[in-house]
This record gives structure tokens, sequence and C-alpha cells, in this order.
């Protein structure tokens, strides 16, 4: 389990093990814990908040994933606005859940996940087709990550290594990306992402 607050933690925790049958075996406060810790402790599910202070449940996908593509990540988290669902399932999560839901549901995402099933939250907008209403539905999977890097602070050479892709490749999807959303410059587009709740 891998989130940033103490509380929200020990809230997961009590939700998680209510009924006895799953139990939490390890907790990360950040996403070097959680690379440190997750590869040993060889959990059927991998719980992260997607919001982690100076990084996020993507990036923890990603490098879960990176090394070992077997690992189930499930992301909760309080964001229920923009194409957050459909980035972390295009990244390699198994689900996602609102921190909003009933307590019952995250025990059930859970036990879907650690089945191999994919889980998304129902009461997430647009989760019957993964779709979001905000601009940043006019993007494809790979184009969002770019932009959500390029938010985040990574410039084109560390997206292209993190993505495995040509820097060229890199600045041509993110040009793609911004007149797609009608952004003209990056101020444009973080102006963008608040309102969608992208960032």
């Amino acid at each position: 389990m891998v989130d940033d607050h103490s509380l929200a933690r020990m809230a997961l925790r009590l939700m998680i093990e209510g009924d006895g049958d799953v139990k939490v075996i390890g907790e990360a406060s950040d996403v070097d814990m959680a690379l440190r810790m997750i590869p040993f402790s060889a959990p059927d599910v991998v719980v992260s908040d997607f919001d982690l202070g100076t990084s996020d449940g993507l990036t923890v996908t990603r490098k879960l994933l990176d090394f070992d593509p077997t690992f189930r990540v499930l992301v909760v988290s309080m964001r229920e606005r923009g194409p957050v669902s459909r980035m972390l399932l295009a990244a390699g999560a198994m689900g996602f859940v609102s921190k909003s839901s009933p307590p019952g549901r995250v025990l059930e995402a859970v036990r879907e996940v650690a089945r191999g099933r994919r889980y998304l939250d129902e009461a997430l907008p647009g989760s019957t087709s993964l779709v979001a209403r905000s601009p940043f539905d006019r993007l494809s999977a790979r184009e969002l990550m770019v932009i959500h890097m390029r938010l985040q602070g990574s410039d084109v050479r560390g997206i292209a290594k993190v993505l495995k892709m040509p820097q060229a490749s890199v600045r041509a999807m993110r040009a793609t990306a911004m007149e797609k959303l009608g952004a003209r410059s990056h101020i444009g587009l973080t102006r963008l992402a608040r309102e969608h709740g992208f960032v």
C-alpha cells in the first residue's frame, strides 16, 4: 500500500482488512520506498494513492511494471475529473477507485484486481467508456502520458527516456497534443489542466 499520509494509510488498511480475507503486508509513504519494498514482499495487489506529493500513481505504476510486468496495481484517488483513469489503465494499472466511494468498494476492487480482472469505479464520470468529458479526452493514451509528464516538470529528454521513444517523436507528440487541446503555451496548458482536474 502506497500513500504519503499516515492517516490515509490507516483508513485504507481498515477498509481492506475489514472482512478478514485480505491482509496488508506492507506500507510505503513514497515512490522510492515502494520501489524498494514491493518487489521483495511479493504482494498480490499494489494499492497506491494517485497523488503522492512529489510524484503520483502513474509514476508508481509505470516503474513497477518496468520492474515486473506481472504486478497488479490498483490506484485510489480523490480525483473524479479528467481522463486520469484512462491514462492509468493505458499505463498498465488494473484498476482505479475513488476515495469518496463506500468502503466496501475499495475491498471489492482489491479482490477483483487480485483475480486478474480490471476494475473501474462505477462512481467515476465516464466509467463505462473510460472516457471523461474534457478536452484531454481528445488525446491518445501516449499523448496523455507525454502531457502529464511535461506538466510534472519533465523535459523532452526525460520523457523520451522513460517512454523509450526518440526525442523527435516526443516533440512531435507534444505539439500534436497541444494543438488538439488548443493550448498555445505551457502556461495555457497548465491552466487548462487545472480547470479539468488533470493536475
